[in-house]
């Protein structure tokens, strides 16, 4: 590459004209990029949902879930399939292989849905899920003077929120849903033996238009249609239904209500106060931040008109972590450049060295855009990561054409630094493709780590290949026109370089003193490791302020009662405001895939004081629902647990399966294992996916009474069903108003005696229920969950400390031990065995990853023998970086294993930058000793400087807070350590391995200088 270094020098300006051009466009690619949290993968992943309003759980598993897991099964690539059957809802979760083209499977899985033959009336929606799926606003609306604030949210500010760029969907939640009752009168009703359907029936007979076909008048053709409306609602109040009892017209009016009503699903309050819940979904494509910020911009317009709180905002959380690694960058650029300046005493050598670093950064922007990522954690944390490394090339290029044109001042300065740069090609030319090629085998780490972990590797990538461009092209062009004042370099050595040169002689005469030093110092961090209880957890636990509390009160309870028992609950909550100053509450919870409320569910969301521990506020807050609940609402469920932001899955999770197709033992032995993994303190937010059963009233037929008073079972399904459920007439305009007509009976049945006595009108005249069935009261599971169609139990919880697969071995021994009942199996497992395999992978791919250094190295420098030198190296990385992880008090983590891949690129490009030299030394007639000991003078200055400006560019990523440290830290941290203590002990090391590798050469020149033909 060296007609690169000829091509700049001889064509300076164009070449400063192309790297103010790529600066310029490499600033407004950053500045164009899209903003998120994180990468916006794809998880290879489909949800399919049945809705089939009125059916129980078990009606739903055989008529719904059951069809659908036979077609499912045969997907092509399916991975694990799992189902919940509930109320009126099935849904089946399908897992792919990471990589698979859910564009051809989805399609298919559309295909098989339809194929299912499920029964007439059931919706189903089939979906695709991925981060940019994940809602990025949610806020509390409150009114400010506003009587018509529910109409106003409704009709003006959605409509205008739809509006901004980039969003997909607009949820409210807490708004009264107003619309026309007919209420009947249900004594009456029965009188005149009508039902809901027969009253439907003829209200919607009132509304009649169809064509009648055409007629000829004179020249034209004339259409003829047939109308019959009702415009009013006094119109409405007379429509008259025919008694099946007495045989005559009986008007509306005569048995029924009719009013408008204004009923609220779902209830929202912030601190108490009543509010509007605002959901915002973004398009896949769309740019978090922009979209965030439009929803902001339009909510501030409406000030005069409402107030609101965000209760979660992406875009908060992005700008925190993107201003956290900015900074942490533009810190290690500054410690970078000062551990330069400390070496050179250069003010313009310095910049000039650190110019690669802003310039390597954003052409590195320009390609991030160039193929479609987004700016987020990874992809910053990978510049932030790349800013010591980048500057190293510029480092040894400009540290040895400083050092030459010192040596030769009124030498030719082209010359001197053609001479410079073509000295260092070899060196930086080969280490850095050894730290390129390191991170190709990441592509070997499979599953979601492996796509989490593509842009932080692409983005070091792009930016290390370009600071190689800008080391060989545009460093040697400002170093020839900065350097015209230096003096003859008469001064004295630096003292670490003879203290370097006393040590590394003393270790050249004491080689096996050497190698068991370096070996012992080895042996104990690994033994320091083993009694430090590091532990290891696939990421860290990420750091909240966020408390996530649900409660579920008995199946079938009102949303007045929940209401009722949660105001007790926010009333406690805020007589604790110093601890918890923001609490945001969600009755009734809406499903916004179904369209489904649970009346029995509420959901807080409590934002925590910068004082207050998490672990003290899970305990707090757990006690004080708990009492709330057992004193209202005994046998409700809590959970209680961090709000998770979303991200690369932690695989901090210990979860117990338990099989069984008796769902009654099935109960019974999650209940058991929850109980055990509750009483243990080394786990948290213990979770149990078995619902507790609820009361069912089962109408059981007798065929042959049934066949006798001439009924069909239909016409049993539709008495009921016409008692207990209101029916839907349809949207009509009255009064110039569209609006939506409901029908009621006046009161609910009042039990089952009721239920029993409801009359029957068949071929032999009425009949009681009770004569041809019989009522059986009994309790059903509300949910029944599948994992590949096996019924199953999962009881799961988050390991609190940083041993995952010590306490997940626990968890599973302990629980293995339990006298579960008969005919339940378990498994155990959860995020460790994951992270198992991601340590595998990884492990692999270091494996890998040392092979290609091998040959990379193999092919630069010729000797098979020298790659196996360089690579020595590597020994010592685990020292320095395990004791700083100890120190640290940093678990192993999947982000600590890939600064252990990076080191093997970046501890290697010093051992090549002295064995490259030394190589120089020795084709230049030196003997093996003397040649080690020149190019360890020589080179000991740029390889500190390199090791200490990588170092000096991480220091502010190892001390980084939870924003933007959750990726970086750990990394940094090992980087740190392993290239501090493999810098100080490669260069004493390394020239001891290499003159056993040469040995025989070595005492060839020793007998030669005894006998006076050689000077040694």
């Amino acid at each position: 590459m060296q007609f690169l270094t000829r091509f700049s020098l001889k064509n300076s300006i164009a070449v400063l004209i192309i790297s103010v051009l790529l600066i310029g466009l490499g600033a407004y690619s950053f500045s164009s990029l899209k903003s998120d949290l994180l990468p916006d993968i794809e998880f290879p992943q489909l949800s399919v949902t049945a809705v089939y309003p009125g059916a129980s759980s078990e009606d739903v598993n055989e008529q719904i879930t059951r069809k659908l897991e036979e077609k499912l099964k045969g997907i092509e690539g399916l991975d694990s399939m799992t189902s919940q059957s509930g109320d009126s809802v099935s849904r089946v979760q399908l897992s792919f292989p990471i990589g698979s083209d859910m564009d051809k499977i989805t399609p298919s899985v559309n295909e098989a849905v339809k194929d299912a033959g499920l029964p007439e009336g059931v919706q189903t929606k089939v979906d695709r899920f991925s981060f940019g799926a994940i809602p990025i606003v949610n806020a509390a609306l409150f009114a400010k003077d506003n009587p018509d604030f529910e109409a106003w949210v409704k009709e003006t500010l959605k409509p205008e929120l739809d509006k901004v760029k980039g969003i997909n969907s607009v949820a409210l939640s807490g708004l009264p849903e107003k619309y026309l009752e007919i209420i009947v009168d249900k004594t009456k009703a029965r009188q005149y033996g009508l039902s809901l359907d027969a009253v439907k029936k003829a209200v919607q007979e009132s509304y009649f238009s169809f064509p009648a076909g055409t007629v000829q008048d004179q020249t034209i053709v004339v259409p003829i249609r047939v109308d019959q409306k009702l415009t009013k609602l006094e119109d409405l109040k007379k429509v008259t239904v025919t008694s099946p009892v007495t045989g005559k017209e009986v008007a509306l009016s005569g048995f029924a209500e009719v009013k408008t009503v204004e009923q609220t699903t779902a209830i929202s309050r912030y601190n108490l106060k009543p509010s509007i819940s605002l959901l915002i979904n973004k398009k896949q494509d769309a740019n978090t931040v922009e979209v965030a910020d439009g929803v902001i911009e339009v909510l501030d317009k409406h000030k005069d008109k409402m107030e609101y709180v965000m209760s979660f905002d992406q875009a908060e959380g992005i700008k925190s972590s993107i201003n956290e690694l900015i900074s942490k960058g533009l810190f290690g650029a500054l410690f970078a450049s000062l551990a330069v300046l400390i070496f050179l005493r250069n003010f313009r050598a310095t910049i000039i060295a650190v110019l690669s670093i802003p310039l390597s950064l954003l052409i590195a922007a320009i390609f991030i855009k160039w193929w479609g990522l987004t700016l987020n954690v990874m992809s910053l944390a990978g510049m932030a990561v790349s800013v010591g490394r980048v500057v190293d090339d510029s480092i040894i290029v400009i540290e040895n054409i400083f050092r030459k044109i010192k040596q030769d001042p009124a030498g030719d300065r082209s010359k001197l630094t053609m001479e410079g740069t073509k000295e260092m090609m070899s060196a930086i030319l080969s280490s850095t493709i050894t730290t390129v090629v390191v991170f190709l085998p990441l592509g070997l780490v499979g599953g979601i780590t492996g796509a989490f972990f593509l842009p932080f590797a692409l983005t070091i990538v792009v930016a290390l290949l370009a600071s190689l461009v800008v080391a060989i092209t545009l460093i040697p062009i400002l170093a020839r026109s900065s350097f015209r004042k230096l003096g003859d370099d008469h001064e004295k050595e630096p003292f670490y370089v003879k203290w370097y040169e006393k040590l590394v002689r003393s270790a050249l005469r004491h080689k096996v003193i050497t190698v068991v030093l370096a070996f012992a110092l080895l042996v104990g961090s690994f033994g320091l490791l083993a009694v430090s209880n590091l532990g290891f957890v696939f990421l860290p636990n990420e750091k909240q302020k966020l408390v996530q509390a649900n409660i579920e009160l008995p199946a079938a309870t009102s949303l007045e009662t929940t209401n009722d028992v949660s105001l007790q609950l926010e009333q406690l909550l805020d007589g604790a405001k110093q601890q918890y100053p923001k609490v945001f509450t969600s009755i009734g919870n809406y499903d916004y895939q179904t369209g489904t409320t649970s009346t029995n569910k509420a959901t807080y969301f409590l934002e925590l004081a910068e004082d207050v521990e998490m672990q003290d506020a899970l305990k707090d807050v757990s006690s004080i629902i708990q009492g709330v609940l057992d004193a209202q609402a005994p046998g409700s469920i809590v959970k209680v647990s961090e709000l998770s932001t979303g991200g690369p899955p932690t695989n901090n999770n210990v979860d117990v399966d338990l099989y069984s197709n008796n769902l009654t033992e099935l109960e019974k032995a999650s209940k058991q294992v929850e109980e055990l993994m509750l009483k243990r303190t080394d786990i948290k937010n213990v979770k149990n996916n078995m619902q507790e059963k609820q009361l069912q009233w089962t109408v059981q037929l007798k065929p042959e009474q049934m066949k006798e008073k001439g009924l069909s079972s239909f016409m049993v399904l539709g008495l009921i069903t016409d008692q207990t459920k209101p029916v839907s007439v349809g949207q009509y305009v009255l009064d110039g108003t569209e609006q939506d007509i409901r029908l009621s009976y006046d009161r609910p049945l009042s039990g089952k005696e009721e239920l029993e006595n409801l009359t029957l009108f068949g071929k032999a005249g009425p009949v009681k229920l009770k004569d041809v069935a019989e009522v059986v009261q009994g309790e059903v599971v509300t949910s029944i969950q599948k994992l590949n169609e096996r019924v199953y139990a999962r009881v799961s919880a988050e390991v609190a400390g940083n041993d995952v697969s010590g306490v997940t071995a626990q968890v599973i021994s302990e629980v293995e031990k339990l006298d579960l009942p008969s005919g339940v199996s378990l498994e155990g497992g959860g995020g460790s065995d994951e992270t198992a395999q991601t340590i595998q992978d990884l492990l692999v791919a270091m494996g890998i990853a040392i092979g290609l250094v091998y040959l990379t190295m193999l092919v630069f420098f010729g000797k098979a023998r020298l790659p196996f030198v360089i690579l020595t190296s590597l020994l010592f990385v685990p020292i320095g970086s395990l004791i700083l992880l100890i120190i640290a008090k940093e678990p192993m983590s999947m982000s600590a294993m890939i600064g252990f891949l990076m080191l093997i690129g970046i501890v290697v490009t010093n051992a090549i930058v002295l064995v490259d030299r030394i190589n120089q030394n020795r084709a230049a007639g030196l003997p093996i000793r003397e040649a080690i000991i020149e190019s360890g003078k020589t080179r000991l200055r740029p390889i500190l400087m390199t090791a200490l400006a990588t170092i000096a560019a991480l220091l502010p990523l190892a001390f980084s807070t939870p924003e933007g440290g959750l990726i970086s830290r750990g990394l940094a941290l090992v980087v740190v350590g392993g290239l501090t203590t493999s810098t100080l002990l490669t260069v004493v090391f390394l020239p001891v391995i290499y003159e056993i590798a040469f040995n025989r050469e070595h005492r060839k020149e020793q007998k030669l200088a005894k006998s006076g033909g050689l000077s040694v």
